[in-house]
């Protein structure tokens, strides 16, 4: 019995059976084990791939908002802005560096979960300002109220570049030459009524810039082509070249900070032998200095550090280096000759006028070898007719000019004043003007343009801004 027990194999077929099925399903729990993990796998794979996509999408919108901002110069400061887009969110930032140029675009994606940053940086510089003198270089006018803002007269007869914002007009028998080495720039309208006009057939101005109406009693309203009685120019024109303006002048600041000056504490050293009252009576910015003593007859020597203001009287010779204010108005009349060295600015807060046969010159004689780079003087009016500024001296206002040159003198100095300059009689200017209007009625003129600005000079400013930088250091 046990021998044939032994030899029965029934029933083994259904323990191979289940020995195949147990190892069948261990298979294929494996196998689907497998296939969920790669699918899964892939799917996260396909979500980052996406959220990639949309992390670049929001570095472009970051570089597109820096290059944006760039190029109006404004800030390119972005705090992080989201957005959905093909059912995840892109967002984009930037943000600036200490040095204050180098600008970090973000772009960052999310989808189902996944994020991804992306980054790059570019420089975006800062504005650079510097100081424009060009207006310097002309007679030059501001008003564009009323009319014939500046006015040529007399037998006057103009050789200098000449820039109005407003009107010109010539009247009598003035005129305007200099061939190749002039310029006239009107930004509004052109009035010769003289009998000579601006030019000739011979020596044709280099350049004249009518921005209005044009209208000579030679050739009539409206013919203003440079090739016509009365108007005779190369190159003329209806679109003003460049926009100049008259520079701001800050009187306040000027007074405190001129050293040696009027501020308390800012007196000449003990021993200069300034006359008194000199900068200024009461250390308090009113224009009480009723008349500024430039010129006494005793020397004087006042300085701290390099700036220095310094008579001889015996001699008439003065030295300027710096930046000096008087609080008063200037007057100088008479038969004498100041012959001036340096480089330096004067501010007064009332009128410069001038009369008789003075003169201040840059050179001996005031003759045409004079160069204001070597030896430069800026004359600046404050014009103030009352202790507060509240009232400007001008002919409309107190029937006095604000700069009033007139006589036989001779003046080799840059001008300045914010209402009105006169020039009259047979004086003559051979620096720089810069004023509201212009009434010029002295004999001829040769402008010596400053190349190098003495200190204090009032300029304009110009803002530069360069080009942001193609993106570099991506990374992400």
């Amino acid at each position: 019995m046990l021998r044939r027990l032994a030899r029965e194999e029934s029933g083994i077929a259904l323990v191979l059976a289940l020995v195949t099925m147990a190892v069948l399903a261990s298979l294929t729990t494996a196998v689907t084990i497998a296939v969920t993990v790669n699918h899964r796998s892939a799917g996260q794979s396909a979500n980052a791939d996406i959220a990639f996509s949309l992390a670049q999408l929001g570095l472009a919108y970051a570089e597109g908002k820096v290059y944006s901002s760039a190029s109006t110069h404004t800030s390119a400061a972005i705090s992080p802005t989201s957005f959905s887009q093909d059912g995840g969110t892109a967002t984009y930032s930037s943000s600036v560096a200490a040095d204050g140029i180098t600008w970090t675009m973000t772009g960052t994606g999310l989808y189902r979960g996944v994020t991804r940053i992306i980054k790059a940086t570019a420089n975006v510089p800062s504005a650079i300002t510097t100081t424009d003198p060009s207006v310097w270089n002309y007679l030059y006018a501001d008003s564009t109220s009323g009319t014939c803002q500046t006015t040529i007269s007399g037998s006057t007869v103009v050789n200098v570049p000449i820039v109005t914002r407003g009107d010109l007009c010539l009247v009598s028998s003035s005129k305007i030459s200099g061939g190749a080495n002039t310029q006239v720039i009107v930004g509004r309208n052109l009035t010769v009524s003289s009998s000579n006009g601006i030019g000739t057939v011979a020596a044709p101005l280099a350049k004249l810039v009518v921005n209005g109406t044009c209208n000579s009693v030679a050739t009539g309203t409206g013919i203003c082509d440079g090739t016509h009685s009365g108007i005779y120019a190369s190159n003329v024109s209806t679109n003003l070249p460049f926009n100049l303006s008259l520079p701001a002048i800050d009187l306040a600041g000027v007074y405190a900070s001129a050293n040696p000056g009027p501020a308390t504490g800012h007196d000449c050293q003990v021993g200069s032998g300034v006359p008194s009252p000199f900068f200024d009576s009461d250390h308090t910015l009113n224009n009480s200095v009723a008349l500024v003593n430039l010129f006494p007859n005793s020397d004087y020597d006042c300085h701290v550090g390099a700036n220095e203001i310094k008579w001889n009287h015996s001699t008439h010779a003065l030295l300027v280096n710096g930046e000096f204010y008087f609080d008063g108005s200037a007057t100088w009349n008479g038969g004498t000759e100041v012959d001036y060295t340096g480089q330096g600015t004067i501010y007064f807060t009332g009128r410069v006028e001038t009369g008789g046969s003075f003169s201040l010159c840059g050179i001996a004689s005031c003759t045409n070898a004079w160069n204001p780079d070597t030896n430069g003087l800026i004359l600046i009016a404050g014009c103030w007719s009352n202790s507060t500024g509240s009232v400007l001296h001008s002919l409309a206002t107190t029937g006095k000019y604000c700069v009033d040159y007139s006589g036989s003198n001779k003046v080799q100095v840059g001008t300045y004043c914010p209402t009105d300059y006169h020039i009259t009689g047979s004086a003559s200017n051979w620096g720089p003007v810069l004023a509201n209007t212009l009434a010029l009625g002295g004999s001829t003129s040769t402008l010596i343009p400053f190349h190098v600005m003495p200190p204090g000079t009032p300029q304009n400013s110009i803002t530069t801004y360069l080009p942001a930088t193609s993106p570099r250091g991506w990374n992400g």
